[in-house]
């Protein structure tokens, strides 16, 4: 199983230690409890995100009510920067997948800020081409690997380190938005995964799942 190593769903685009302080000068820290929107698709743009504790995905409802995610934002991460650029209305949903704390920040301030701080200015920029370079990074995943391979960089991705090569994940996704993300069906997720599994490669239940060994894992 042939793996590209390039960003994931969890791609490293943290806000700059600047930015992240004009959210914490200027801002409100907010609690958002588990699936609850912070913004909805189509509304004007009143304000920039900052996550504080939590994850957040930006997504899209089908007409069939079935969401389809695009990106999962986590601590650190700043969303909602283009829409205030652009002025242009939300485009997808964001929403908890645990209970949040989001920094909030007026769209008037961070306006003001892009006019007169040109650090700011360069900041933003290197964020946004960060996620236009991911985006691209998505669709060679899409096109160039394997149902596997997607699903293994995807975990991987997700993972933290813990002893004797082992990888933890927490499993905040369900098996349907795992499916979203690398392009294939939820059965053909938890096909894989059990396989995975009955081959001793992973142990998972509903809340946690263990890579075993990350070498072997992506072999």
């Amino acid at each position: 199983m042939a793996i590209i190593e390039i960003e994931g769903i969890f791609h490293n685009t943290k806000s700059s230690e600047s930015l992240s302080e004009l959210f914490r000068n200027y801002g409100i820290l907010q609690e958002f409890k588990k699936d609850s929107f912070i913004f909805m698709k189509g509304e004007m743009p009143r304000a920039v995100y900052l996550i504080e504790k939590g994850y957040v995905k930006i997504c899209q409802l089908t007409s069939n009510g079935q969401s389809v995610t695009f990106f999962i934002r986590k601590p650190g991460e700043a969303f909602g920067l283009a829409e205030i650029i652009l002025n242009h209305n939300h485009p997808c949903y964001a929403q908890c997948l645990y209970d949040s704390q989001v920094w909030v920040l007026n769209a008037n301030v961070i306006k003001k800020k892009i006019d007169s701080d040109i650090g700011i200015n360069k900041e933003i920029l290197s964020l946004m081409t960060s996620r236009l370079i991911y985006q691209q990074s998505i669709v060679e995943l899409l096109t160039s690997q394997s149902v596997e391979g997607r699903l293994a960089l995807l975990l991987k991705q997700l993972s933290t380190p813990g002893s004797n090569g082992e990888q933890f994940i927490d499993m905040i996704l369900t098996h349907e938005e795992i499916g979203n993300i690398i392009g294939c069906s939820r059965q053909t997720v938890t096909e894989i995964l059990n396989r995975w599994r009955s081959q001793g490669k992973i142990k998972y239940n509903r809340k946690k799942l263990v890579i075993c060994n990350i070498n072997n894992f992506l072999s």
